[in-house]
Protein backbone atom coordinates (compact mmCIF):
# COMPACT_ATOMS: atom_id res chain seq x y z
CA UNK A 1 0.00 0.00 0.00
CA UNK A 2 1.55 3.27 -1.17
CA UNK A 3 -0.15 6.11 0.73
CA UNK A 4 1.84 8.68 -1.23
CA UNK A 5 0.40 7.37 -4.48
CA UNK A 6 -3.12 7.29 -3.02
CA UNK A 7 -2.78 10.85 -1.71
CA UNK A 8 -1.47 12.06 -5.07
CA UNK A 9 -4.33 10.33 -6.87
CA UNK A 10 -6.87 11.94 -4.54
CA UNK A 11 -5.30 15.33 -5.21
CA UNK A 12 -5.14 14.89 -8.98
CA UNK A 13 -8.79 13.82 -9.25
CA UNK A 14 -10.05 16.40 -6.71
CA UNK A 15 -11.47 13.73 -4.44
CA UNK A 16 -13.77 15.07 -1.72
CA UNK A 17 -11.69 15.54 1.44
CA UNK A 18 -14.24 14.14 3.89
CA UNK A 19 -14.73 10.99 1.81
CA UNK A 20 -10.97 10.64 1.37
CA UNK A 21 -10.33 11.00 5.10
CA UNK A 22 -12.90 8.30 5.85
CA UNK A 23 -11.28 6.01 3.29
CA UNK A 24 -7.87 6.57 4.89
CA UNK A 25 -9.40 5.74 8.27
CA UNK A 26 -10.53 2.39 6.84
CA UNK A 27 -7.06 1.74 5.45
CA UNK A 28 -5.54 2.41 8.85
CA UNK A 29 -8.13 0.65 11.02
CA UNK A 30 -9.79 -1.94 8.78
CA UNK A 31 -7.01 -2.93 6.41
CA UNK A 32 -7.90 -6.63 6.42
CA UNK A 33 -11.46 -5.83 5.34
CA UNK A 34 -10.27 -3.52 2.58
CA UNK A 35 -7.65 -6.01 1.39
CA UNK A 36 -10.28 -8.75 1.25
CA UNK A 37 -12.22 -6.70 -1.29
CA UNK A 38 -9.10 -5.81 -3.27
CA UNK A 39 -7.86 -9.39 -3.47
CA UNK A 40 -11.19 -11.06 -4.25
CA UNK A 41 -13.04 -8.60 -6.47
CA UNK A 42 -12.65 -8.44 -10.24
CA UNK A 43 -14.41 -7.03 -13.29
CA UNK A 44 -16.79 -9.99 -13.29
CA UNK A 45 -17.00 -10.53 -9.54
CA UNK A 46 -18.15 -7.56 -7.50
CA UNK A 47 -19.58 -9.63 -4.64
CA UNK A 48 -16.96 -8.40 -2.13
CA UNK A 49 -17.99 -4.79 -2.83
CA UNK A 50 -21.69 -5.70 -2.73
CA UNK A 51 -21.24 -7.41 0.63
CA UNK A 52 -19.59 -4.31 2.10
CA UNK A 53 -22.56 -2.15 1.07
CA UNK A 54 -25.36 -4.60 1.77
CA UNK A 55 -25.12 -4.54 5.54
CA UNK A 56 -24.82 -0.76 5.94
CA UNK A 57 -24.43 1.55 2.94
CA UNK A 58 -23.19 4.47 5.02
CA UNK A 59 -20.47 2.42 6.71
CA UNK A 60 -19.68 0.40 3.61
CA UNK A 61 -19.17 3.34 1.25
CA UNK A 62 -15.82 4.47 2.76
CA UNK A 63 -14.64 0.84 2.73
CA UNK A 64 -15.50 0.57 -0.96
CA UNK A 65 -13.71 3.83 -1.67
CA UNK A 66 -10.63 2.61 0.22
CA UNK A 67 -10.65 -0.63 -1.78
CA UNK A 68 -11.04 1.30 -5.03
CA UNK A 69 -8.04 3.47 -4.16
CA UNK A 70 -5.95 0.37 -3.42
CA UNK A 71 -7.00 -1.27 -6.69
CA UNK A 72 -6.06 1.98 -8.44
CA UNK A 73 -2.42 1.28 -7.54
CA UNK A 74 -2.52 -1.98 -9.48
CA UNK A 75 -4.36 -0.29 -12.33
CA UNK A 76 -1.68 2.40 -12.56
CA UNK A 77 1.01 -0.28 -12.87
CA UNK A 78 -0.92 -1.84 -15.75
CA UNK A 79 -1.21 1.56 -17.43
CA UNK A 80 2.56 2.02 -17.15
CA UNK A 81 3.22 -1.48 -18.53
CA UNK A 82 1.02 -0.72 -21.54
CA UNK A 83 2.69 2.66 -22.00
CA UNK A 84 -0.55 4.60 -21.54
CA UNK A 85 0.15 8.25 -20.55
CA UNK A 86 -0.47 9.43 -16.98
CA UNK A 87 -2.88 12.05 -18.33
CA UNK A 88 -5.24 9.32 -19.51
CA UNK A 89 -4.96 7.52 -16.18
CA UNK A 90 -5.88 10.56 -14.09
CA UNK A 91 -8.61 11.68 -16.51
CA UNK A 92 -10.13 8.21 -16.41
CA UNK A 93 -9.90 7.80 -12.65
CA UNK A 94 -11.45 11.22 -12.06
CA UNK A 95 -14.72 9.33 -12.43
CA UNK A 96 -14.21 8.11 -8.88
CA UNK A 97 -14.70 11.71 -7.73
CA UNK A 98 -17.81 12.05 -9.88
CA UNK A 99 -19.47 9.10 -8.15
CA UNK A 100 -18.25 10.06 -4.69
CA UNK A 101 -19.86 13.47 -5.24
CA UNK A 102 -23.02 11.77 -6.51
CA UNK A 103 -23.24 9.63 -3.35
CA UNK A 104 -23.00 12.77 -1.23
CA UNK A 105 -25.51 14.72 -3.31
CA UNK A 106 -28.12 11.99 -3.67
CA UNK A 107 -27.81 10.06 -0.39
CA UNK A 108 -25.67 12.27 1.84
CA UNK A 109 -23.14 9.44 2.14
CA UNK A 110 -19.36 9.90 2.12
CA UNK A 111 -17.67 7.26 -0.01
CA UNK A 112 -18.30 5.12 -3.06
CA UNK A 113 -21.67 3.54 -3.83
CA UNK A 114 -21.69 3.15 -7.63
CA UNK A 115 -19.47 0.07 -7.63
CA UNK A 116 -20.95 -1.57 -10.73
CA UNK A 117 -19.95 1.40 -12.85
CA UNK A 118 -16.58 2.13 -11.32
CA UNK A 119 -15.40 -1.46 -11.90
CA UNK A 120 -14.90 -0.59 -15.56
CA UNK A 121 -12.43 2.09 -14.49
CA UNK A 122 -10.60 -0.06 -11.95
CA UNK A 123 -10.08 -3.04 -14.24
CA UNK A 124 -9.11 -1.20 -17.44
CA UNK A 125 -12.39 -1.84 -19.21
CA UNK A 126 -13.07 1.84 -19.87
CA UNK A 127 -10.98 4.93 -20.58
CA UNK A 128 -11.73 8.65 -20.66
CA UNK A 129 -10.28 10.23 -23.78
CA UNK A 130 -11.06 13.91 -24.00
CA UNK A 131 -14.73 14.65 -23.39
CA UNK A 132 -16.04 11.06 -23.49
CA UNK A 133 -15.43 7.60 -22.08
CA UNK A 134 -15.01 4.40 -24.10
CA UNK A 135 -15.82 0.92 -22.80
CA UNK A 136 -14.93 -2.47 -24.28
CA UNK A 137 -18.35 -3.87 -25.09
CA UNK A 138 -20.31 -6.45 -27.08
CA UNK A 139 -23.64 -5.29 -28.48
CA UNK A 140 -26.75 -6.81 -26.95
CA UNK A 141 -29.78 -5.32 -28.66
CA UNK A 142 -32.32 -7.22 -26.56
CA UNK A 143 -30.78 -5.85 -23.36
CA UNK A 144 -30.70 -2.38 -24.92
CA UNK A 145 -34.41 -2.51 -25.71
CA UNK A 146 -34.24 -2.62 -29.50
CA UNK A 147 -36.93 -4.60 -31.27
CA UNK A 148 -35.98 -7.41 -33.70
CA UNK A 149 -36.87 -5.10 -36.59
CA UNK A 150 -34.69 -2.31 -35.21
CA UNK A 151 -31.84 -4.77 -34.72
CA UNK A 152 -32.04 -5.58 -38.42
CA UNK A 153 -31.72 -1.86 -39.22
CA UNK A 154 -28.64 -1.48 -37.03
CA UNK A 155 -25.48 -0.85 -39.10
CA UNK A 156 -23.51 -3.09 -36.71
CA UNK A 157 -24.57 -6.70 -36.16
CA UNK A 158 -25.71 -7.86 -32.76
CA UNK A 159 -23.07 -9.48 -30.52
CA UNK A 160 -20.32 -7.48 -32.25
CA UNK A 161 -17.30 -6.04 -30.49
CA UNK A 162 -17.62 -2.28 -30.22
CA UNK A 163 -16.57 0.66 -28.09
CA UNK A 164 -19.44 1.86 -25.93
CA UNK A 165 -19.47 5.65 -25.55
CA UNK A 166 -20.39 7.27 -22.23
CA UNK A 167 -20.64 10.98 -21.52
CA UNK A 168 -19.51 11.87 -17.98
CA UNK A 169 -21.25 14.74 -16.23
CA UNK A 170 -19.52 18.01 -15.51
CA UNK A 171 -18.16 19.64 -18.65
CA UNK A 172 -20.21 21.18 -21.46
CA UNK A 173 -21.34 18.87 -24.24
CA UNK A 174 -19.41 20.79 -26.89
CA UNK A 175 -19.78 19.17 -30.32
CA UNK A 176 -16.23 19.89 -31.45
CA UNK A 177 -14.85 18.41 -28.22
CA UNK A 178 -16.91 15.27 -28.78
CA UNK A 179 -15.57 15.01 -32.33
CA UNK A 180 -12.02 15.34 -31.04
CA UNK A 181 -12.73 12.69 -28.44
CA UNK A 182 -13.78 10.14 -31.07
CA UNK A 183 -10.58 10.84 -33.01
CA UNK A 184 -8.56 10.37 -29.82
CA UNK A 185 -10.32 7.07 -29.20
CA UNK A 186 -9.56 5.76 -32.68
CA UNK A 187 -5.87 6.54 -32.18
CA UNK A 188 -5.76 5.30 -28.59
CA UNK A 189 -7.24 1.86 -29.21
CA UNK A 190 -5.18 1.39 -32.38
CA UNK A 191 -2.00 2.17 -30.46
CA UNK A 192 -2.58 0.46 -27.11
CA UNK A 193 -5.10 -2.29 -27.92
CA UNK A 194 -4.42 -3.21 -31.57
CA UNK A 195 -5.69 -6.75 -30.97
CA UNK A 196 -9.19 -5.44 -30.19
CA UNK A 197 -11.01 -5.81 -33.51
CA UNK A 198 -14.06 -3.61 -33.01
CA UNK A 199 -16.72 -2.75 -35.58
CA UNK A 200 -17.46 0.78 -34.44
CA UNK A 201 -18.89 2.84 -31.61
CA UNK A 202 -22.30 2.70 -29.95
CA UNK A 203 -23.99 5.00 -27.44
CA UNK A 204 -27.16 4.25 -25.47
CA UNK A 205 -28.18 7.55 -23.88
CA UNK A 206 -31.03 9.91 -23.06
CA UNK A 207 -29.05 12.52 -24.97
CA UNK A 208 -29.91 10.66 -28.19
CA UNK A 209 -33.65 10.20 -27.66
CA UNK A 210 -35.18 11.34 -31.00
CA UNK A 211 -38.10 12.84 -29.03
CA UNK A 212 -35.73 15.46 -27.64
CA UNK A 213 -36.34 17.35 -30.88
CA UNK A 214 -39.93 17.96 -29.75
CA UNK A 215 -38.91 20.29 -26.94
CA UNK A 216 -35.19 21.08 -27.12
CA UNK A 217 -33.71 23.96 -29.09
CA UNK A 218 -32.40 22.83 -32.48
CA UNK A 219 -29.08 24.58 -31.91
CA UNK A 220 -28.57 23.15 -28.40
CA UNK A 221 -25.48 21.07 -27.67
CA UNK A 222 -27.63 18.02 -26.97
CA UNK A 223 -29.33 18.18 -30.37
CA UNK A 224 -25.99 18.74 -32.11
CA UNK A 225 -24.53 15.73 -30.31
CA UNK A 226 -26.74 13.35 -32.29
CA UNK A 227 -24.96 14.48 -35.48
CA UNK A 228 -21.92 12.47 -34.41
CA UNK A 229 -23.79 9.27 -35.23
CA UNK A 230 -24.56 7.78 -38.64
CA UNK A 231 -27.71 6.10 -37.29
CA UNK A 232 -29.83 6.66 -34.17
CA UNK A 233 -32.54 4.17 -33.20
CA UNK A 234 -35.15 4.56 -30.44
CA UNK A 235 -35.47 1.61 -28.03
CA UNK A 236 -39.09 0.68 -27.35
CA UNK A 237 -38.74 1.20 -23.58
CA UNK A 238 -39.33 4.59 -21.96
CA UNK A 239 -37.45 5.77 -18.88
CA UNK A 240 -36.99 8.82 -16.65
CA UNK A 241 -33.23 9.15 -16.99
CA UNK A 242 -33.62 12.74 -18.15
CA UNK A 243 -35.28 13.59 -14.81
CA UNK A 244 -32.37 12.13 -12.86
CA UNK A 245 -29.88 14.01 -15.02
CA UNK A 246 -31.63 17.37 -14.85
CA UNK A 247 -33.12 17.26 -11.34
CA UNK A 248 -31.39 14.42 -9.47
CA UNK A 249 -32.39 10.86 -8.60
CA UNK A 250 -34.41 12.07 -5.61
CA UNK A 251 -36.89 13.68 -8.02
CA UNK A 252 -37.51 10.69 -10.30
CA UNK A 253 -40.92 10.07 -8.70
CA UNK A 254 -41.77 13.72 -8.05
CA UNK A 255 -44.93 15.24 -9.50
CA UNK A 256 -43.80 16.96 -12.69
CA UNK A 257 -45.52 20.18 -11.64
CA UNK A 258 -43.16 20.44 -8.66
CA UNK A 259 -39.94 20.22 -10.69
CA UNK A 260 -37.80 23.37 -10.59
CA UNK A 261 -37.28 25.62 -13.62
CA UNK A 262 -33.81 27.01 -12.98
CA UNK A 263 -32.51 26.47 -16.52
CA UNK A 264 -33.97 26.79 -20.00
CA UNK A 265 -33.64 23.04 -20.50
CA UNK A 266 -35.49 22.34 -17.26
CA UNK A 267 -38.30 24.68 -18.34
CA UNK A 268 -38.60 23.05 -21.77
CA UNK A 269 -38.44 19.52 -20.39
CA UNK A 270 -40.98 20.20 -17.64
CA UNK A 271 -43.44 21.70 -20.12
CA UNK A 272 -43.03 18.66 -22.37
CA UNK A 273 -43.57 16.22 -19.50
CA UNK A 274 -46.64 18.08 -18.25
CA UNK A 275 -48.13 17.83 -21.74
CA UNK A 276 -47.87 14.04 -21.55
CA UNK A 277 -44.58 13.67 -23.38
CA UNK A 278 -42.56 10.50 -22.91
CA UNK A 279 -38.79 10.21 -22.63
CA UNK A 280 -36.17 7.51 -22.92
CA UNK A 281 -32.93 6.73 -24.68
CA UNK A 282 -31.64 6.73 -28.23
CA UNK A 283 -29.14 4.18 -29.52
CA UNK A 284 -26.47 5.68 -31.77
CA UNK A 285 -23.88 4.13 -34.07
CA UNK A 286 -20.56 5.32 -35.49
CA UNK A 287 -18.86 2.95 -37.91
CA UNK A 288 -15.17 2.21 -37.56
Amino acid sequence: MDLRFISELAKRISLDKTAFDKAIYELENNLDGVLYIKENASLNNMKPFVKALKKDREKGAPVCLAAALLISEDAYKRYKKLGIPDEVFYDTFSDISVWVNTAKREENIDGLLEIWWIRHILYLNMFKLGRMQYQFYKTDYILSGLSPLQALKAPIKNKSRVLNIHIPEGARLDYSECEKSVLLARKFFFEYFPEYDYKGFVCDSWLLDPRNAKFMSADSNIMKFSNLFCTVLKPHKNNKEIIRRLWGRQNEKTDFSLLSEDTDLQKRTKKYLLSGGKTGNGYGFILK
